[in-house]
């Protein structure tokens, strides 16, 4: 599995050697599949970029650690002169934190819950009743069920009413986290909106509607970073010989 990801590294150095003599091609070829082979460094860099640096939204710190990661490993391969290349800015950074919900009443229930990037956190576990948008019961402090197609009238009275936030479904099984990065720092987001689960919001709904007492207790750390936060490919060159004036372009996300 590991030589398979330096696939695409094989075949380029193969259209490199094509045009020379067989006995060199051979050489370079045998090389690079015992480099892939042997020495491979796939799962170390895996692992440090999944389990040490982590997630990297653009815009966020963890993208500018991942940069400066990669082009200090060109450099340790021998590239000195790799670099940073600023391609542009984003207004507002974004860091998501952990993040845990559950059910404490009238059963106690792990929830599968998120929310968008560019969207305030909680700023600490927050314990409040589940109440539905459209009932009579006391939205302070709660954590309020809006439906996907809440007017404005209704989210604003949620908001002067001073509720926890919102909680909106999924449109499955599925949390999805991208965000509106064109977000600017004096109109960034209030109101915490998390997202649960279709199956979970349907639970959690029909308790509220059987008239049972729910509880929800939600914990999301995000955090926001005036910008602008400058955003950078990470660019490296390995000069040929025969041709220093021609360019083999090989790109990765």
């Amino acid at each position: 599995m590991k030589w398979l990801r330096a696939l695409p590294v094989l075949l380029l150095a193969v259209t490199l050697v094509r045009a020379q003599d067989s006995s060199k091609t051979e050489t370079v070829v045998e090389a690079i599949l015992k480099e892939g082979k042997e020495n491979s460094k796939v799962m170390e860099h895996l692992d440090h970029l999944t389990n040490k640096i982590g997630p990297r939204l653009t815009g966020s710190d963890r993208l500018t650690q991942a940069c400066e990661w990669a082009r200090d490993q060109f450099k340790s391969f021998g590239l000195e002169n790799a670099k940073l290349e600023q391609w542009g800015t984003i207004a507002v950074g974004f860091n998501r934190g952990p993040w845990s919900g559950e059910m404490t009443a009238p059963e106690q229930k792990k929830l599968t819950c998120g929310t968008m990037a560019w969207m305030p956190g909680t700023n600490g576990p927050v314990e409040g009743s589940a109440v539905a948008a459209d009932g009579k019961a006391d939205l302070k402090g709660a954590w309020v069920l809006v439906p996907s197609r809440a007017s404005e009238d209704v989210l604003k009275k949620i908001d002067e009413a001073g509720a926890a936030g919102i909680i909106r479904s999924s449109r499955g099984e599925l949390i999805v986290t991208d965000g509106n990065h064109r977000t600017k720092w004096d109109r960034i987001p209030k109101r915490v909106t998390v997202y649960l689960i279709a199956s979970q919001f349907k639970e959690v709904s029909d308790l509220v509607a059987a008239g049972k007492e729910v509880r929800l207790k939600i914990d999301i750390k995000n955090e926001f970073k005036e910008g602008p936060i400058p955003q950078y490919n990470v660019i490296a060159e390995i000069p040929g010989t025969e041709k220093p004036d021609e360019v083999v372009i090989v790109g990765g996300h």
